[in-house]
């Protein structure tokens, strides 16, 4: 009996139980996390929920990764591999979807890892609030002197937002942001709106997702844990095709002045935020960098009075945004001397929370 009629049976045989409970998809792109990928697994296979199952969509990895996820689908009957050609994380993704059998589909990125009940407590939300996605609260992880280190990023209560405050508040990204993880999707919801092959491939998707319900459910606990690592997207040195993040911005900007205008100021602080998350990349004086930074100044230029004038945006993110407007000197200046700011309050004892380290 091959390993895909197995995998159809356990699911065969958890339908005809009668089981009450949802049936949820966990999709898990993989890709070079040979040093990660059994953490994951790890706190995957621990959950105190029972009714699901774990895609393990392996895109093309040349490092042990491949072995790592056929290792775990010979021991666990609800670990799933699909083997493609590297295609992306979007693609990825989609093929998670198509491949899944689930009620509900959630995503675990293959570098991160899950508090004990984050299934269950992503499918208390959906069901308590009856709505058709729910997120959970979020942690910060990195290593710092071989120690893993955690902050919550957790909001203080349980709420559900209304369509229009959920658009509005994942364009600030506090209570939550456009990340895929973390949150939970009906079904439906993740067919409909399948992920583009590029990078940033979230940000211009999620707000299409949320635009199609008419509630979402925000948990104040912790269940995802975002790690911080050197080879992540977020620390990878900027090329201009890392910049479609403008492109899905200013797309969001345009959807919400047609369909919710009470969201335009936090969508056009979105166009200012993703300029603001490349410039501490760029700031090695290389002409590649200069060149680059001359696109992101244009950019921020469209979206500066607008910053400006939002009570919501902080002041020191608005002196960071003019910096970038006044040219490269003045931002290389402005982020040394925010640097140099932070490390003199560091030895007063104060610490500075990395709380923008997922959206900027």
């Amino acid at each position: 009996m091959t390993e895909e009629v197995l995998h159809r049976k356990m699911l065969e045989e958890k339908k005809e139980k009668g089981n009450k409970q949802p049936f949820v998809s966990v999709i898990v792109p993989v890709y070079q996390v040979e040093a990660y990928l059994d953490r994951c697994m790890v706190s995957l296979l621990a959950q105190s929920y029972s009714n699901y199952e774990i895609l393990l969509v392996d895109d093309g990895s040349k490092d042990r990764s491949r072995l790592i996820c056929d290792d775990y689908a010979k021991k666990e009957t609800r670990v799933k591999v699909i083997h493609q050609e590297n295609q992306g994380l979007g693609p990825a993704r989609n093929r998670g979807v198509f491949e899944s059998s689930g009620d509900y589909i959630v995503f675990v990125d293959s570098d991160d890892y899950v508090a004990e009940d984050f299934l269950e407590y992503l499918v208390n939300l959906v069901e308590k609030y009856q709505v058709r996605i729910a997120v959970t609260g979020t942690a910060l992880s990195w290593e710092e002197d071989g120690r893993r280190q955690t902050l919550s990023l957790a909001c203080e209560k349980e709420q559900v937002l209304s369509r229009e405050k959920a658009l509005e508040e994942m364009c600030y990204g506090k209570i939550f942001g456009v990340s895929a993880w973390g949150k939970i999707y009906e079904r439906e919801l993740a067919e409909n709106y399948p992920y583009p092959a590029c990078v940033h491939e979230d940000l211009a998707t999620t707000y299409q997702i949320i635009g199609e319900c008419q509630a979402v459910a925000v948990g104040n606990r912790v269940g995802y844990y975002y790690f911080q690592r050197k080879g992540s997207l977020m620390n990878q040195r900027v090329e201009e095709r890392h910049l479609a993040g403008l492109d899905a911005a200013e797309e969001e900007l345009n959807y919400m002045k047609r369909w919710c205008p009470a969201a335009v100021p936090a969508a056009e602080y979105r166009c200012g935020l993703k300029v603001i998350e490349y410039i501490p990349r760029l700031l090695d004086g290389s002409r590649e960098s200069r060149t680059v930074f001359v696109l992101l100044k244009q950019e921020m230029r469209l979206h500066i009075w607008a910053v400006l004038s939002n009570r919501r945006a902080a002041t020191l993110f608005k002196i960071r945004c003019l910096a970038v407007c006044a040219g490269y000197p003045a931002a290389c200046l402005s982020w040394k001397m925010i640097r140099w700011l932070k490390k003199k309050r560091e030895k007063k004892g104060y610490k500075w929370k990395k709380i923008r380290k997922i959206w900027c």
